[in-house]
């Protein structure tokens, strides 16, 4: 089956070559494309010189969504796979996600186990749309995670190819079909939340969102990001604008009272 892998990358240093390493031996060079967002290191030009044979998009730094757009339109492709610059795909991911696909038609996505380097699964790697009461279970649920010695709050991953409400755009497997029918990824978010609500829409538009625990991927949480305050302004923003396009009104009021007592007390940005 014809697919492309689609990296975007915005000073993401040393952890872009192996991103770059991990899609050329399963996809192909030919099939790899590297999106640049004004990057400003040495990281894309260290490719360039390679002349690894892999295509280079530049494009202006508008956000994650925005320039995995650009990727995925500059493509023709049948399924296209999204890799983070901070992120790596382990042997037989590719293979594995591919047979997923071909074995459930009415998959729009499908994400493989995102790893943490220690090889534990990684938190908020996939799970269920935000919701009010779901915000609270999930608070309380990482309480007693911590008190259990499970620091990293790793979720139980299913053994067997599950559907999931949404799975992370650190790496995750779109079919062109679906993207075609429920359009692309918002580009009113800049960065985060803009796979959870890609996987909203995919869902409602009646695809499938499937995690496929057989192909694995290590993602260097954090790798690539900008400095704390930043994320975290960015991040808030993502989140908002999320509720506000899914009316979760009351989740928004109490992520801002929350934001705003922390605040109060010191703790937050």
């Amino acid at each position: 089956m014809c697919l492309d892998v689609v990296i975007v990358t915005h000073n993401a240093g040393h952890f872009l070559a192996d991103a770059v390493s991990s899609a050329i031996a399963q996809a192909g060079a030919s099939h790899v494309w590297v999106v640049d967002a004004d990057s400003t290191d040495d990281s894309v030009d260290a490719l360039r010189e390679q002349g690894l044979g892999i295509n280079l998009l530049p494009v202006p730094n508008r956000g994650f969504a925005a320039a995995n757009n650009r990727g995925i339109e500059s493509t023709d492709s049948a399924l296209v796979l999204l890799l983070n610059p901070d992120a790596a795909l382990c042997p037989g991911a590719l293979d594995a996600l591919v047979a997923t696909a071909q074995a459930h038609p009415r998959a729009g996505i499908i994400g493989p186990l995102i790893l943490n380097p220690d090889g534990s699964v990684q938190a908020n790697s996939f799970g269920r749309f935000p919701t009010f009461f779901g915000a609270i279970r999930l608070r309380l649920w990482r309480i007693v995670q911590r008190l259990r010695g499970n620091p990293k709050l790793s979720p139980n991953a299913p053994v067997a190819t599950a559907p999931v409400d949404w799975v992370s755009g650190a790496a995750m497997l779109v079919r062109r079909a679906a993207i075609r029918e429920v359009g692309l990824m918002d580009e009113g978010f800049f960065l985060y939340y803009e796979d959870v609500e890609w996987c909203h829409r995919m869902r409602r538009g009646g695809w499938e969102v499937l995690l496929e625990p057989r192909a694995h991927a290590t993602h260097h949480l954090g790798g690539s990001m900008a400095p704390g305050d930043a994320t975290a302004l960015a991040y808030r923003s993502s989140f908002y604008r999320y509720c506000d396009l899914h009316g979760l009104w009351g989740l928004k009021i109490c992520a801002r009272s929350w934001l705003a007592l922390r605040r109060f007390l010191g703790g937050a940005p």
